[in-house]
C-alpha cells in the first residue's frame, strides 16, 4: 500500500493539512485497530500509541520525506498528534 511517495527536489514541498493527512492515514492503515481511526488532531498516547508504534511513525517519516527526527525533537509539542508531527516536518523542510 503507497501513502504517497518522497518528493523530488523539484518537488514543491507539502503544505501541512496534506502531510498531517498522509501521516493520519499511515497511523490509521499500520497502527491503529481497524474500527479505531484517528483523525489528525487527537492525541497519539491517547489513542494508544506506544513507543513502538512511535518508533514505526518516525520510520514512515524517514521513509517518506527523508529526515530522521533527532531525539531532541522528540518532544510533546512534536509528537503529540499527527498534526504536531505535520508542522515540525513543515518546519524542518522550510529550514532545511
Amino acid at each position: 500500500m503507497s501513502y504517497g511517495r518522497m518528493p523530488s527536489p523539484k518537488a514543491p514541498a507539502r503544505v501541512e493539512p496534506e502531510v498531517a493527512n498522509v501521516l493520519t492515514s499511515f497511523i490509521n492503515a499500520s497502527i491503529m485497530a481497524r474500527g479505531r481511526p484517528i483523525q489528525p488532531e487527537e492525541s497519539l498516547e491517547a489513542a494508544g500509541v506506544d513507543s513502538m508504534a512511535l518508533l514505526r511513525i518516525l520510520l514512515f517519516i524517514e521513509a517518506e520525506f527523508g529526515f530522521w527526527m533527532p531525539d531532541e525533537d522528540l518532544v510533546d509539542e512534536n509528537i503529540t498528534s499527527a498534526r504536531a508531527l505535520a508542522r515540525y516536518i513543515c518546519r524542518h523542510r522550510a529550514a532545511g
